[in-house]
């Protein structure tokens, strides 16, 4: 009998020799691994091993063990007829739901503005080495979307099951395999710039065809359906209308022009929450300090994380995509913007620490119409552009002279790409915003030991937290103004993140074969 077991492992130990203290020496599996850093850190492990069965009744009866339960594998149902199916975007939302509607059966085609991974690199590194910004070809836009170039977190607090089949997929693609089982698994930009390319290669495999350069300029829609759909080659400049049976919008929150498009063919889109702020960095060193005290220097620990709220009057304070051992990064995609955003690699050795640090925002801030919310994020983007002198460098000030309300002589010294420079961030973001960061860092200084030292500085401007808006759609995922549209993802305003946006993705192809299908039984399997 498979049975579950979970070892307490020192930080000055390993799994296998408590294993052996044990007396355990059968082969095992690991299923589950965290750190507890409160007092002496250790990892606990959660281990699955075969025992015979009336061994294991009776320790399970003991209560050391219990017994292991398989995650079930993801059946996906073969389609009765061959349908056609656009797919906008290759973020984890489409390059999912691509997978799933391929193995049933569909004929996929996968459209994206921006570049292949290897040419897309190119573009980012040109932008921050010579601030030539390529608006369909950057941070955001691209092959693998903007998580692309992140931390690769795959952490999510969606509980379905489904999130094990997209790490096994990552794992196939050449994500490390720890990802299977780490408490909080992250794959870091470095794989995920070798993992992206492998699924797509998997997917065409499949039959899926590839159109990069290629952008969505107008759907046709009449009778809740959409008919047309207008596309350009951004490398020809040629336009072509094509008609699919189906289409999946799987844009990224920073497609402001599509969004316009669709509230142009009356497609019904509606406000939602979300937030804006800075981004704080300091010294890696510092966190750990925060989090494992006199451990701080210990080898066997990873770089440390953390996670914050304050509780405002009006609104909470939060901190967002924490990056250990990370950049704060440049992440524009309209010109004479500023924009940041967090990266890390898969080794998280920069030597630097960045969070968000944001404030809720409402619909009823901008009167529920989502595009004055679009405009807001707009807005102070271009004004961080003006602070941080025009060219693309990051405005930054240190943490304590924006509780203070003064300008910065010197900044945190490394951590950031490409360029930051010193600027009253104090006066950039709107008063209440302000307002709240001041008390939630005078809150923390309180509270946590080394959180707010002298060069912690923050950087700005953090606002494409999550979508401003939602493309609003019914319970079977399709819009609720075209039957034959189908809004996923990060962008659509239904998830949050690499692993939620996958899920969605996936959420949604099962959907549309459950409703061709008429509930026909699963006969393929992932």
């Amino acid at each position: 009998m498979r049975v579950e077991l979970d070892v307490k492992v020192p930080i000055d130990s390993t799994l296998s020799e408590e294993l052996r203290k044990l007396g355990i020496e059968t082969t095992f599996e690991i299923v589950r691994k965290s750190l507890d850093a409160r007092k002496k850190p250790y990892y606990l492990y959660r281990i699955v091993i075969d025992l015979p069965e009336d061994a294991a009744k009776k320790l399970i009866e003991e209560g050391k063990v219990r017994k292991h339960k398989e995650i079930e594998e993801l059946l996906v149902p073969a389609v009765l007829t061959q349908k056609s199916v656009l797919i906008v975007g290759t973020g984890p939302a489409g390059l999912f739901s691509a997978l799933i509607l391929a193995e049933a059966g569909f004929d996929v085609t996968v459209i994206d503005r921006g570049k292949p991974i290897q040419e897309r690199v190119k573009d980012v590194k040109l932008f921050w080495e010579k601030r030539k910004l390529d608006k369909n070809s950057n941070v955001q836009f691209g092959e693998g979307g903007a998580g692309t170039f992140s931390d690769g977190k795959l952490t999510t607090r969606v509980k379905d099951k489904k999130k094990h089949f997209v790490y096994k997929i990552f794992v196939e693609c050449g994500a490390p395999s720890e990802i299977l089982y780490e408490n909080k698994p992250h794959v870091g930009t470095d794989k995920l710039q070798e993992v992206i390319p492998n699924l797509r290669r998997k997917l065409e495999e499949l039959g899926v065809v590839f159109r990069f350069s290629t952008k969505l300029e107008k759907l046709k829609v009449r009778n809740r359906k959409v008919e047309e759909v207008y596309l350009r080659d951004l490398r020809t400049g040629i336009e072509s209308i094509e008609k699919f049976d189906y289409i999946f919008l799987a844009i990224g929150n920073s497609a402001r022009d599509t969004f316009e498009m669709l509230k142009e063919e009356d497609i019904v889109l509606e406000a939602k929450p979300f937030a804006v702020g800075l981004r704080v960095i300091h010294r890696q060193r510092t966190i750990d300090r925060m989090q494992y005290g006199r451990f701080f220097k210990h080898p066997n620990l990873p770089p440390a994380d953390y996670s914050l709220t304050y509780k405002g009057r009006e609104r909470n304070v939060f901190s967002f995509c924490m990056c250990p051992g990370g950049y704060v990064i440049c992440a524009s995609s309209e010109e004479n913007s500023v924009v940041c955003n967090g990266m890390s690699n898969y080794k998280r050795d920069s030597g630097y620490a960045n969070s968000a640090i944001v404030v809720q925002v409402f619909p009823k801030d901008f009167e529920n119409d989502p595009f004055r919310a679009m405009e807001f994020q707009r807005a102070l983007e271009r004004a961080a552009f003006v602070m941080g002198g025009s060219n693309y460098a990051m405005p930054a000030q240190k943490v304590w002279d924006f509780i203070e309300g003064q300008s910065s002589n010197k900044l945190i010294e490394g951590g950031y790409i490409p360029e930051i420079k010193s600027a009253r961030l104090d006066k950039l973001l709107p008063k209440p915003i302000v307002d709240h960061i001041r008390e939630a860092f005078i809150y923390w200084s309180k509270r946590i030991p080394f959180f707010v030292p002298g060069n912690a500085t923050f950087v700005g401007v953090e606002t494409r937290t999550s979508s401003p808006l939602r493309i609003v759609r019914g319970e079977d995922y399709s819009s609720i103004s075209a039957d034959n549209l189908f809004p996923i993802g990060e962008g659509a305003g239904y998830a949050g993140g690499i692993t939620s946006s996958a899920i969605d993705g996936i959420n949604g192809a099962l959907l549309l074969i459950r409703r061709l299908n008429e509930g026909r039984e699963p006969v393929s399997h992932l």
